[in-house]
């Protein structure tokens, strides 16, 4: 209270709040620049971010834009599925660049799973499938990989070491994806691995 006396005595009452116009010319300067009204501003193309250009760019988009999905997510799958071999094939039969098996391919109607357009058309179905499925980016790739039964049988992304560094791994390309790096293969989407 004492302090509250004591200032009330040095600066007198307290004038009511009003909006207060600083001219700091009159101090020495402008201290902050003169404020450029938004509308004004010129955008600068050099501080935006652009997509990066990877392998198959249009086909991917297509494919993926035909299913709602991100084109970096599907980009993001087949750098961790194939590194952009569209005639990859893994040890347990799945071909092409979104590495589908032979029965899912044919369930989707993909009759050359190594005609990449083909086979990204299937691969961008079976992902958005997953993802209407389980409303989950992490457990649709979990069901990519090891299959839907098993995700759903686990309620979560299955205690697979394959599977769990699977969707790490896409989630990780994802990332480098979105910041504007190019990627090829999933060495590259760790984070500080940028090139």
């Amino acid at each position: 209270m004492v302090r509250l006396g004591l200032m009330m005595l040095l600066c007198g009452p307290a004038a009511p709040a009003s909006a207060q116009v600083v001219d700091w010319n009159a101090a020495g300067g402008d201290l902050f620049g003169t404020a450029v009204p938004v509308e004004e501003r010129a955008e600068d193309p050099a501080m935006r971010l652009r997509p990066p250009r990877q392998p198959f760019h249009d086909a991917v988009d297509a494919a993926a834009l035909s299913h709602g999905l991100d084109p970096k997510l599907l980009h993001a799958l087949v750098v961790a599925e194939s590194g952009y071999r569209p005639g990859a094939v893994s040890a347990a039969g799945a071909g092409g660049l979104t590495q589908l098996m032979p029965a899912t391919a044919a369930a989707l109607g993909v009759a050359d799973r190594f005609d990449p357009a083909e086979n990204l058309r299937g691969g961008a179905a079976y992902l958005a499938q997953q993802l209407m499925r389980f409303g989950d980016v992490r457990l649709a790739l979990a069901a990519y990989n090891a299959g839907p039964a098993r995700v759903a049988r686990h309620g979560g992304v299955p205690e697979i070491a394959e599977t769990r560094a699977y969707v790490a791994t896409v989630i990780d390309c994802y990332l480098a994806l979105t910041a504007g790096r190019t990627v090829s293969n999933p060495g590259e989407c760790a984070a500080g691995e940028a090139r």
